[in-house]
This record gives C-alpha cells, sequence and structure tokens, in this order.
C-alpha cells in the first residue's frame, strides 16, 4: 500500500478494518438516538424546501450537520460503538444527500447534474458492496477521507441554503456565499469519489481462492 493509500485509508483490504464484533449489541444509546433523529427530520427538511420555508430549512440542515459529527463523539467518548450506530450513521449520511439533493433540485437551488455525481457515486458504492457480500467479503471500512468529504458536503449544501435565504431566492442567491458553496461543493464532491475508490478496486480484485 503507497503513502497516498495509507494516508487516505484507501483501499482498506478485508481483514484489516476494525473487528465489528468488538461493538456493543445495544439500541438504546444517545449516539444512536442522534442518528436516527437525523433521519426522523428528512421529511420535514424536504418539506420546507420545496414549500420555500429556506430559513427554517436552513436551520434544521445545520443542526442535522453538527449532530453528523456528534454522534460519533459521543459514540466513542463515552464508549457507546454499537453494532447499530455502525450502520445507523453512514446510512442517514446518505439518505441526507438523497433528499436533500432531490429537495435542491426540485426547489431550482441546484441543477441536476450536481446532485447526480453524488448520487451516481453511491450507487456505486451500494452496488460494490453487494457484491462483496455475495463474495462472502466483509466491504471495507468507511475511510477518513470519506468521511472529510461527507463533512465537507455537510458544509456545502447549509452554504447554498444561505446564499438562497440571504438573496432573493433560487434564482437569485447571494453571489459571495454562492460562490464559497460552489467551491466546497466542488472540492469535496471530488474528494468523495476518490473516497469510493477503495470500494471500487476491492470489488474489481478476483477473490483469492487461496
Amino acid at each position: 500500500m503507497g503513502a497516498f493509500d495509507r494516508w487516505f485509508d484507501i483501499g482498506a483490504r478485508p481483514g484489516t478494518e476494525p473487528d465489528p464484533d468488538a461493538a456493543s449489541t445495544r439500541i438504546l444509546t444517545a449516539a444512536n438516538a442522534l442518528s436516527a433523529a437525523r433521519l426522523l427530520a428528512l421529511p420535514w427538511i424536504y418539506l420546507d424546501l420545496v414549500g420555500g420555508r429556506y430559513l427554517r430549512a436552513l436551520i434544521v440542515l445545520a443542526v442535522f450537520a453538527a449532530t453528523d459529527w456528534l454522534d460519533g463523539y459521543v459514540a466513542r467518548r463515552f464508549d457507546q460503538v454499537t453494532r447499530l450506530g455502525q450502520l445507523l450513521d453512514p446510512i442517514s449520511d446518505r439518505a441526507m444527500f438523497l433528499v436533500v439533493g432531490i429537495a435542491f433540485v426540485v426547489s431550482g437551488i441546484l441543477p441536476l447534474w450536481a446532485v447526480l455525481v453524488l448520487f451516481v457515486r453511491d450507487g456505486l458504492v451500494l452496488i460494490g458492496g453487494a457484491v462483496l457480500l455475495l463474495r462472502g467479503t466483509r466491504p471495507p471500512p468507511v475511510t477518513r477521507l470519506g468521511k472529510v468529504a461527507t463533512f465537507g458536503l455537510m458544509v456545502a449544501l447549509p452554504l447554498f441554503l444561505g446564499a438562497v435565504v440571504l438573496g432573493e431566492g433560487p434564482a437569485d442567491p447571494q453571489p459571495l456565499l454562492s460562490i464559497m458553496a460552489w467551491i466546497t461543493y466542488a472540492i469535496n464532491a471530488a474528494l468523495y469519489w476518490v473516497s469510493a475508490l477503495g470500494y471500487l478496486r476491492t470489488v474489481l480484485q478476483p477473490k483469492d481462492v487461496g
């Protein structure tokens, strides 16, 4: 594994990731409650966005992004790492990109191609994970680069929405904030794709039958 791979944890091989059996089987934890709350908030975010209630949607979306960091911190700090949490956290992130992305397109905040960049990437990772499971291989863990890119995208989306709130709506967002949002989005969307290379490279490798 090269220096780039080691730094970004790209292409982590099955068997090198933390043992999921070490995670607790508990369900009712504060960290899991935060992850579940993010999922439950998505319908309200969608309805606020398509209904033009951009300020309220911005507040909820900002809280969503903050709790994405908070639930991980709580899980590690208070020994609440659970198998359920290891599923809920990435599911809530992907669901947020899907729901908010669709709402942004419907509302005219983002063009379709911009959200398809994320949807196609997540679709390929999902298919790759399914292929690995069918082979009887555990998919690689979420990488540091993937976590950084996810956080960056969660910063970019509220920036887009903030530009709409401070401007004259989706058709005429606040220019400076809109530029900042696009730069943040472009950089982290690229990193988001790079972070998927580990999954795709593992899928393309022939299964070791020895």
